[in-house]
């Protein structure tokens, strides 16, 4: 389990970290691997390429873990 910030915030665990960090690609971008199809009113990033979703939603866990 992850720890108590003085936040409130349960930080996540480091094993959990860095295996955000193991999927992110040389270019710093994370891909798709789980495409949402018919869950979206519209698809989007469909042939599990990089993905600018993905890459923000890891950017903002990494920056929440940060502190």
């Amino acid at each position: 389990p992850g720890t108590l910030r003085p936040s409130g915030a349960l930080a996540p665990p480091r094993c959990a970290m860095e295996l955000v960090l193991s999927k992110q690609d040389a270019e710093g971008r994370w891909r798709n691997e789980h495409p949402h199809r018919r869950r979206l009113w519209a698809d989007v990033d469909l042939d599990r390429g990089p993905s600018k979703w993905v890459t923000l939603r890891a950017c903002r866990v990494l920056k929440a873990a940060a502190g």
